[in-house]
């Protein structure tokens, strides 16, 4: 797995490099045996530390995790807990995921292209601050599957198709904790 350290105001020296690599290569590799990449990013805001994870065990599987402390030995570690608890409590499902093959694939690599220029597009500078664009792989799942991957990627919301009908959904955590699921009508 390749994994890459970045640091903003944080000295990342071979001692905190080689903890990072071992327990993340421990808590990801008990789940996944060729696991993709990570990526951990050290920031320091004023005395305490943060660390963000992102690991992309397998294909269309990103899980997100972030930890504050005093040092950056014990923000990555409450990071990296984060992450090893959702692979625990959600290990019976990733298991299924790894065999059933095309369950996650996307439905043809279906990718949304963005077309538009601005000079096609009426501006309106009142309008909301768009803040990034960028394609969007849409997974082939279960509504259940969907929630999962929400949750592994620590989201608030995401959408997929739906491996019952072959809509586009989405699924959100609404603001009382429960999870929202949206599904268009159907065309008749």
């Amino acid at each position: 797995m390749k994994i890459t350290l970045t640091g903003k105001q944080v000295d990342i020296g071979d001692r905190l490099r080689k903890h990072v690599e071992e327990a993340i290569e421990n808590s990801v590799n008990k789940y996944f045996n060729a696991p993709i990449s990570c990526t951990v990013a050290f920031s320091k805001e004023g005395e305490d530390f943060n660390a963000e994870v992102t690991v992309h065990p397998a294909k269309n599987i990103v899980l997100k995790g972030s930890g504050v402390a005093g040092d950056p030995y014990s923000a990555f570690d409450n990071a990296n807990t984060h992450i090893a608890t959702r692979l625990r409590r959600n290990k019976n499902k990733l298991n299924d995921h790894k065999g059933k093959l095309g369950l996650a694939e996307l439905a043809n690599e279906a990718v949304f292209p963005l077309h538009e220029t601005e000079d096609e597009m009426d501006i309106d500078v009142n309008a909301p601050l768009t803040i990034a664009e960028t394609d969007a792989n849409i997974p082939v799942c279960t509504v259940s599957e969907a929630v999962m991957y929400m949750d592994l990627a620590n989201e608030a919301a995401i959408m997929f198709r739906n491996s019952a009908n072959n809509h586009i959904s989405m699924v959100y955590r609404r603001k009382d904790g429960n999870i929202g699921w949206v599904e268009p009508k159907a065309d008749n």
